[in-house]
């Protein structure tokens, strides 16, 4: 009878320690002394609280390394959440283990997440609310070693010990519109006694990292400068700003994602306003900057509201000239950050915040032509590279463009020193319009895609007039662009024309 007891008693304790996530990370990211990690942490917000009233903020940007190097730092963020009253925290952390899209929630059967502090149960509930939604098939062993959720939990165990929490892994292929998918689910869930958080650190800068475009004796500022301003796009609730930095100038945020799908949700389902609290690195504190990371903390202040589905773009139309220096500012940015991986697309997305007058469907060619002794040497072409069909907003063709202009396979790849002596044409293209006969293209008034055996090829309107070409001098130039004898066009080809708004740089 004994025998059987103990029996018993071992499979409960089995299937309870069944019931939890173990820490992965303690002891290397943070102590694993109890007694130590909870005075830690409550020097740490004593410090940030320091001359500062209580918070009351909704959300969080917080960073995830080692208490050593980010933990007075996200300590700001922490000492912004009310002191009381939190009944839910649902986490955003970047999966650094596991490539996939979307958001993993924890394994079914997963009732608390265990730190030295003690256990943080989940809001089984809430994530069986979510469970099952298309946006949440990321895979539950994500969690398993994941140290960008586990981070977090004992300051929230000390600053707000009656939470919940509901962790979501968030997975770096996740793109915009999942983003978008991930937020309105979650808006489901938020009311007064619920705070989001994204977890992510910012730049990884070094050689370790594989990322080291930046140098001179201000590389700390530097850092500072580029993580605040990318800080501030996730601060201004600008999901798309934020990640476009990130992507055009391959900045090194490892949690973009669970960011982009906190701006998502505050720019949907918030009322309020963002403030970045501070931007630090380790390398400030080691004075090592060839390993050196970002960090970032943001706090967000206001209520939350009702999820407000985006309104309908505008409808293609013409164009006004402030539209087009806009569009050209932003081709010459994305350059400039893809070239020098500076923040330079956050900038114009800060100077631009009403974006959706270009969010109709267009497509759209970036031109860049040579200037000055260029032009004889080397001819005034310099690069054209767009987008043709109207499948995506005309911002987004604008960026695809210009990065695809940067590597025009005609040409050298294109140099940061380069950008001061090119001037940037954008164009802008009405949809494409099959025609029966070449005999329809008006040179100078029609773009002209022509087809031919599996081979395609596209001048734009202003070609033909830029060349001084009739109509079969251009066709000739077209079928040999296309890789087909110069007068291929003449039998069996297949023509779609289209017209253009074209936007020069300084006119």
């Amino acid at each position: 009878m004994k025998s059987l007891l103990l029996l018993s008693l071992l499979c409960v304790a089995i299937n309870g320690w069944a019931d939890f996530r173990p820490p992965a990370v303690a002891g290397s990211f943070y102590t694993d002394d109890a007694d130590a990690l909870r005075s830690q942490i409550e020097s740490l917000l004593e410090e940030a609280r320091t001359g500062v009233e209580v918070g009351s903020a909704r959300a969080l940007v917080v960073p995830h390394a080692g208490y050593a190097y980010s933990g007075a730092t996200a300590a700001l963020a922490f000492a912004n959440l009310p002191s009381e009253g939190i009944r839910r925290v649902i986490l955003l952390g970047p999966s650094h283990h596991y490539g996939f899209s979307g958001g993993a929630l924890p394994a079914e059967g997963i009732t608390a997440f265990e730190t030295p502090l003690g256990s943080m149960p989940l809001d089984v509930k809430a994530i069986a609310r979510l469970r099952g939604q298309s946006p949440f098939g990321g895979p539950a062993r994500a969690h398993d070693p994941e140290h960008s959720i586990e981070v977090e939990l004992p300051f929230l165990q000390v600053v707000a010990p009656k939470a919940r929490l509901v962790p979501i892994v968030v997975g770096t292929n996740t793109d915009l519109t999942a983003c978008y998918e991930i937020a309105e689910a979650i808006a489901g869930l938020v009311d007064d006694g619920t705070v989001v958080i994204a977890s992510s650190d910012f730049t990884h800068h070094g050689s370790r990292y594989g990322w080291s475009p930046y140098d001179g004796p201000k590389l700390g500022d530097t850092l500072i400068s580029i993580g605040r301003k990318t800080a501030e796009r996730a601060a201004a609730m600008d999901p798309m700003g934020f990640l476009k930095q990130i992507e055009i100038s391959g900045d090194t945020v490892c949690g973009a994602r669970p960011v982009g799908v906190l701006a998502a949700l505050l720019a949907r389902a918030f009322d309020g306003e963002g403030n970045v609290l501070d931007v630090t690195t380790s390398g400030h504190l080691t004075g090592n900057f060839d390993l050196s990371v970002t960090y970032a903390a943001v706090a967000f202040d206001g209520d939350w509201v009702t999820w407000r589905s985006q309104s309908e773009a505008k409808a293609a139309g013409d164009l006004e000239a402030a539209d087009g220096e806009a569009l050209i500012s932003l081709a010459r940015a994305v350059l400039r950050s893809r070239l020098s991986h500076d923040a330079s697309v956050a900038e114009w997305f800060a100077s631009h915040p009403d974006t959706r007058r270009w969010f109709f469907p267009a497509g759209s060619f970036v031109t860049l032509n040579n200037t000055g002794e260029r032009v004889r040497t080397e001819g005034r072409l310099r690069a054209c590279m767009g987008v043709i069909e109207a499948e995506q907003p005309l911002l987004d063709a604008v960026v695809q463009g210009a990065v695809w202009a940067a590597q025009d396979p005609r040409f050298p790849p294109l140099k940061l020193d380069e950008l001061a002596e090119v001037e940037i044409e954008v164009s802008v293209l009405s949809p494409m319009q099959a025609v029966r006969s070449y005999r329809f293209i008006k040179p100078g008034i029609h773009g002209v895609l022509m087809a031919k055996d599996g081979r395609r090829a596209v001048f734009l309107p202003q070609v033909a007039t830029q060349e001084g070409w009739n109509r079969d001098t251009m066709l000739d130039h077209l079928s040999v662009k296309a890789g087909l004898p110069r007068t291929a066009w003449q039998h069996g080809a297949t023509f779609q024309i289209f017209t253009a708004q074209v936007f020069t740089e300084h006119e």
